[in-house]
């Protein structure tokens, strides 16, 4: 049987490899994305669901409503209002299987063939490929340390006119690179999106593993023209395995969404929405993402204490204030993947920049993530990477 088309758009397997290392138990995995099981609230989950069980039983195993379970709807619009000053009530919510079924949907809402799609560059992967199945064109935008270029975009916006449907963007703490927009950069890219008929994709999935103790402007509370569609999840401060995500956009195209998420699959989970709900409702979530908080940043320090003291110069990298990512430059002209070669056969990994560019350049970046392992984890491993790169490089002791 032959595959559809846009099976060959599907090149990269780097998230497919991410998820797979993640069972090897004799490995230092720098290369996934997750939260720690060490942070997972497990007796606070396990009364939940008993909870939930006893209380509800046949609400809980049954189908859900495709907006969600109302009373979770409710608390995430709360938590919002307190958190960002928004205006938000449970019918602009929709409950959706962690923010990936977001990034699909909204694919599957503005992408045709041959559309254009902007893109930070570099960009999370598992959203490149979400996005890539609806066969745009995606293109790349430059990105500094205070965020998306704005004289970039705009030439871009300029360049490409009509064809641009949706630019995606991660303002807080940006999957693969840590960086944190500035709140100059997020006023400036809103005064200029708002000169286009383009919708604005903000994935806010780290928008809570802030170091720094303040609360970033997310995009859409800018949002003037009803452009932004808002997606949140709970994986990176509860546990990803719950599945629980959101969408908050305007009502318009909540009810698009909608319609595309009943075809999609009907509902999500009832069970795990009253869960997440019944946990909201007798524990102190703010409190436990600050513990969480606490827990990255010594990991994070961990692994900057390891960098300065293991990687040789030449190789450089950035300081996150949050989020889960460190983000490593080896000297020009050098591939990350070849060094993962070697550094798997000395038990570490890492995941090469070149999968976060839509156009796979720039192949001597690779991103480290520091939130699953313990600090002596952490420094073995950066200590076993060091003796690698050093070798990789020809500056072996």
């Amino acid at each position: 049987m032959r595959f559809a088309e846009r099976m060959k758009r599907m090149k990269g397997r780097e998230m497919l490899n991410m998820m797979e290392l993640a069972d090897r138990k004799d490995l230092i995995s720098f290369a996934g994305g997750f939260p720690s099981p060490e942070t997972y609230p497990m007796e606070e989950i396990k009364a939940s669901f008993f909870r939930v069980l006893n209380e509800d039983p046949d609400g809980a195993l049954s189908y859900s409503s495709t907006r969600g379970y109302v009373k979770l709807r409710e608390l995430i619009a709360r938590r919002m209002e307190r958190n960002y000053g928004l205006d938000v009530t449970e019918s602009d919510i929709i409950v959706t299987n962690g923010s990936q079924q977001a990034l699909d949907l909204t694919g599957l809402l503005f992408i045709d063939k041959g559309d254009v799609v902007l893109f930070e560059s570099p960009s999370y992967l598992g959203a490149l490929n979400a996005l890539k199945s609806y066969e745009p064109d995606m293109i790349a935008v430059p990105t500094d340390e205070d965020g998306i270029c704005i004289d970039a975009l705009k030439d871009t916006l300029e360049k490409y006119g009509q064809r641009v449907k949706l630019i995606y963007v991660i303002p807080d703490f940006q999957n693969p690179t840590g960086r944190c927009w500035s709140e100059a950069r997020r006023r400036a890219f809103m005064e200029l999106v708002q000169q286009y008929e383009v919708a604005v994709l903000e994935d806010a999935a780290y928008s809570e593993l802030n170091f720094s103790g303040r609360k970033e402007t997310p995009l859409v509370s800018m949002d003037k023209a009803n452009q932004v569609v808002y997606c949140g999840t709970f994986s990176k401060v509860f546990c990803p395995g719950i599945r629980i995500g959101w969408i908050y956009t305007n009502p318009r195209w909540i009810d698009a969404y909608l319609l595309l998420k009943n075809n999609v699959d009907l509902s999500s989970a009832a069970i795990t929405q009253r869960q997440m709900a019944d946990y909201l409702l007798h524990n102190d979530l703010d409190a436990h993402i600050a513990e969480i908080i606490e827990t990255y940043r010594a990991r994070k320090d961990a692994m900057a204490e390891a960098f300065a003291r293991e990687m040789p110069e030449g190789v450089s990298w950035n300081s996150p204030h949050g989020g889960l990512f460190f983000w490593v430059c080896l000297p020009e002209g050098y591939d990350a993947g070849e060094l993962l070669k070697l550094a798997l056969k000395e038990n570490v990994a890492f995941v090469p920049g070149q999968g976060f560019y839509p156009n796979g350049e720039r192949k001597h970046e690779f991103r480290m993530n520091f939130s699953n392992l313990r600090p002596e984890e952490i420094q073995e491993g950066v200590k076993r990477l060091g003796r690698v790169v050093r070798i990789f490089l020809g500056r072996a002791d």
